[in-house]
């Protein structure tokens, strides 16, 4: 048997419904979505459930020190160091030594005043003409007028202020502008290997020609080699 509602009924019912359902489905989003928001003072969206932030902590904050401290005794037993380093320090130390007892030239070159090299060659038949240093070693080169073809040059040179002695052949030397006035003798005296402090070198130049001897001694001051401030005694004649 059909049942007929009327118009305002229907209308009711449906509302009702509309509006369950709406207040339903607000409830359960704000329940799963909401609930456990808040929100601060300014503004941003923090979760209850977000763990604490961690904070660092230095140790002066608590009164602790910041550094520590550790003192070491003296060594008792002695460093072992290898031949081969202790060789090498030794060298440096002899090498610094050796730098600054460095031999120099105690006399000017006689060649640099020419006027008066060429006096000396004519008066006394024989003159130095330069000297240099070498490492272990000096060398130069001597003046001698030519008297005769025979002739032969040579240096006295000591080590230790005239205890004794050594005498240097000089070897003739073929001038680049030969002239019959004079020849040229060149010479290298090698060094000894240790000297003293207070000793120096001392030499002199030996003509020899026609069977006279005939001496270039610096004016008797002799040519010297060694530090600066040193004396040495004048040449034996």
């Amino acid at each position: 048997m059909p049942l007929y509602l009327s118009k305002e009924e229907f209308v009711f019912t449906t509302t009702s419904t509309v509006q369950k359902s709406v207040r339903s489905s607000c409830l359960r989003f704000q329940h799963t979505t909401c609930v456990n928001k808040t929100e601060p003072e300014d503004g941003a969206i923090t979760s209850k459930d977000t763990k604490k932030k961690k904070r660092v902590t230095f140790a002066d904050h608590k009164g602790l020190s910041l550094t520590k401290v550790k003192i070491f005794s003296k060594f008792t037993d002695p460093i072992e160091i290898p031949a081969n380093i202790q060789e090498m320090l030794s060298s440096k130390l002899t090498l610094s030594s050796t730098e600054e007892d460095k031999l120099v030239l105690d006399f000017t070159q006689p060649s640099s005043d020419y006027l008066l090299f060429r006096q000396n060659l004519e008066q006394n038949l024989v003159s130095l003409e330069h000297c240099v240093l070498k490492e272990k070693a000096f060398a130069g080169t001597v003046k001698v007028k030519n008297v005769s073809f025979e002739k032969s040059v040579m240096l006295r040179v000591t080590f230790d202020s005239w205890k004794s002695h050594t005498d240097v052949s000089c070897e003739y030397v073929k001038d680049t502008y030969p002239t019959s006035y004079s020849d040229t003798f060149s010479f290298e005296v090698s060094l000894p290997a240790e000297m003293w402090p207070n000793e120096q070198v001392e030499f002199a130049v030996c003509y020899k020609v026609s069977g006279n001897e005939y001496w270039d001694s610096n004016q008797g001051k002799n040519y010297r080699i060694g530090n600066e401030g040193n004396g040495g005694g004048n040449f034996p004649r």
